[in-house]
């Protein structure tokens, strides 16, 4: 029960990301709530990774795959940008007020929000994250 597939490193592909996502729940039959958390997960993780990741303008693949087992979902993104290490990266300081926060570091807060566990490494010079999501 598992899917797989790869998207450029174009913000255009985050639109067929969702609808892979939405499709996998439907075949899954997986919970609304479920899906759309498991869709802004990978969404942010992406979005991240083609915003932030590449320091020049060639074509990269970002491998995504789903697996939909018996206690969770996993999911596991992996690229060729440059080091980011998720779980590692700081949290942002939610009591200082909106206005007065430096940009970013709240889609990070999501993901490790939703998720359960959240693994990384480097391996071949890429970036491989891996994200469990518990079936309470």
């Amino acid at each position: 029960m598992k899917t797989e597939f790869k998207l450029k490193n174009d913000l255009v592909e985050i639109e067929r990301l969702a609808g892979r996502v939405l499709s996998f729940g439907r075949e899954h039959d997986l919970p609304d709530e479920l899906v759309w958390e498991i869709r802004l997960v990978l969404e942010e993780v992406v979005t991240n990774i083609i915003a932030h990741g590449y320091a020049d303008r060639a074509a990269h693949a970002i491998e995504v795959s789903i697996v939909n087992s018996e206690n969770d979902i996993t999911l596991s993104v992996r690229d060729d940008a440059q080091p980011f290490n998720l779980p590692e990266h700081p949290q942002p300081d939610l009591e200082i007020p909106l206005e007065e926060r430096g940009i970013g570091g709240m889609g990070v807060h999501i993901v490790r929000e939703i998720m359960d566990e959240i693994d990384y490494k480097r391996e071949a010079d890429g970036n491989v994250v891996v994200m469990r999501r518990y079936k309470y």
